[in-house]
């Protein structure tokens, strides 16, 4: 399949298919849209500048890098990690440049890679992440591994650095459960389609694992997923 290119930079968009967010991504307007609203939302909520090392967990086909590129140019360092093969082969081989790097990472989650290894790590150096995105990933993951991964992202920040990530998160509901019927009125299919919190209990977590609340946006995002900035608990 031909790859789109954005006439204004020359920048490759991946084919329909390898866009994670199915149809509300299938227009390439849109697709492109939603990459530069990504960069405005980083600037807000984290900060996010020409000279940040960002860091893209749950990159996909690189939408967000798409959106650096047409928003900044670039950044210091974008590096885009994700655990789907096709999906990170793309972006590795049409976005790559000398401030662009992307890396698979061959971890378990049952939904995308359910034979990867068990494990949270996060490639990257310990304080060396100014602005990490995690769009659209804790919403599919359970409660060890929410536990497991927001540690290393404590770990990986800088002092001053900021998480910004979404989760389905509700007050007076179950710690957590996998698919809650009738929640939000959508068809959750599969295995981690939606995995919704108690939002007391999450931030427990988070709290416990060393990140501290910074900002809450409740429900705007995909799917009524509810938007996160974190601080490492350490840079308090």
């Amino acid at each position: 399949m031909t790859d789109v290119v954005l006439p204004a930079t020359g920048v490759p968009l991946p084919p329909v298919p390898l866009r994670m967010g199915g149809a509300h991504f299938r227009e390439d307007a849109d697709f492109v849209a939603a990459a530069i609203r990504d960069v405005a939302l980083l600037q807000r909520h984290a900060g996010l500048t020409r000279e940040s090392r960002l860091l893209d967990w749950g990159c996909g086909a690189g939408r967000l890098a798409v959106g650096v590129h047409q928003a900044l140019g670039h950044v210091r360092d974008y590096h885009g990690v994700d655990v789907q093969p096709e999906l990170l082969e793309w972006a590795r081989e049409n976005l790559t440049d000398e401030h662009t790097r992307f890396t698979l990472v061959d971890q378990r989650n049952e939904r995308y890679n359910p034979e990867g290894e068990a494990a949270f790590a996060i490639p990257a150096d310990r304080g060396s992440v100014d602005v990490l995105y995690a769009y659209s990933v804790f919403s599919h993951m359970l409660e060890p591994d929410v536990r497991g991964y927001a540690g290393s992202i404590a770990e990986v920040l800088t002092p001053q650095g900021r998480a910004v990530m979404t989760a389905f998160v509700e007050n007076d509901v179950p710690d957590w459960e996998e698919n809650p019927s009738d929640y939000r009125k959508l068809p959750w299919k599969g295995r981690l389609h939606c995995v919704r919190f108690d939002r007391r209990f999450f931030e427990d977590l988070l709290w416990d694992a060393g990140l501290a609340v910074d900002e809450f946006v409740y429900g705007r995002e995909t799917d009524g997923q509810s938007l996160y900035s974190l601080r490492p608990r350490a840079g308090l």
